[in-house]
């Protein structure tokens, strides 16, 4: 006498291929690039063919001879420049956020005694670092002149979300592996530099803000103005310290996963025997 067992078995394949792969200086230049160029090429061309537009002009409370970030890029043409290379690198720096923020917790020194305060950092850096990212595409996005209030606290939520992100780099920085040399504490001790002066300029930047609009201190728009372009670049000189933190470190590839299913019929029988 006999009977048959069937079973029947899925099994998974997977099969990854690997689509392209950016090595660590052609993700920085992609990364970091766009931004720099946009604010250059917006002000150049502002100042060659605008010029008579953004400088000397009479503002709310006298007259102003330097012109505001915001004022630049609300021209037309200069707008067209700034939105589409700051929005063009908007995918890439969520990219580092992502894998910095992954690398960071890989990378803790285990030796940190306060783990929590570490973890929080990592957590900061990540969301506040979405948060200065996407205040700058809003205020890209959203112009002076149509939306002016909506402009400015864009401008400082994306100024203050700085300061914070800044911080949570340098104390992740300062108690993971990306400390070790050979460009971990050169990149620190940069970071340091470009972050406290930053700090630094952001009273100066508002006190100037408020004495023009507040006092209505006709000088305080040219301040305001040379403290707004020092933000800037200090703000772009922090984030081009990635550079030292995925030289030689990371590189990014991006893969196609396929998963198969194959189906399986396995028949197992079995006798048994009487005996008469």
């Amino acid at each position: 006498m006999s009977s048959g067992i069937c079973h029947i078995c899925f099994e998974n394949r997977h099969k990854t291929t690997e689509l392209f792969r950016l090595g660590p200086t052609t993700a920085f230049v992609l990364g970091f690039t766009p931004p720099l160029v946009g604010a250059i090429a917006a002000i150049t061309i502002a100042l060659i063919l605008h010029n008579a537009q953004i400088s000397n002009y009479n503002w709310s409370c006298g007259r102003a001879y330097l012109p505001s970030v915001s004022r630049i890029i609300n021209l037309p043409l200069e707008r067209t420049f700034w939105q589409t290379l700051i929005l063009f690198h908007v995918p890439l720096r969520i990219l580092e956020l992502i894998t910095g923020f992954i690398r960071y917790d890989r990378l803790k020194n285990i030796h940190y005694k306060h783990n929590w305060f570490y973890e929080l950092s990592r957590y900061c850096y990540f969301f506040i670092g979405l948060l200065e990212l996407s205040s700058l595409a809003a205020l890209s996005i959203v112009g002076e002149r149509e939306y002016p209030i909506l402009h400015v606290i864009f401008f400082y939520i994306f100024g203050f979300s700085g300061i914070g992100f800044f911080i949570a780099n340098l104390i992740c920085h300062r108690h993971s592996l990306y400390y070790l040399n050979p460009y971990g504490r050169l990149s620190y001790r940069l970071k340091m530099i470009f972050g406290i002066s930053y700090m630094l300029t952001i009273p100066a930047l508002v006190t100037a803000f408020l004495l023009y609009w507040r006092a209505c201190v006709t000088g305080a728009y040219d301040a305001f103005a040379v403290f707004e372009y020092i933000e800037v670049l200090l703000n772009i000189a922090f984030h081009g310290c990635t550079i030292f933190d995925i030289r030689d470190k990371v590189v990014f590839s991006v893969h196609f996963l396929s998963i198969k299913k194959r189906l399986q019929f396995i028949g197992k029988k079995k006798t048994v025997t009487r005996k008469l």
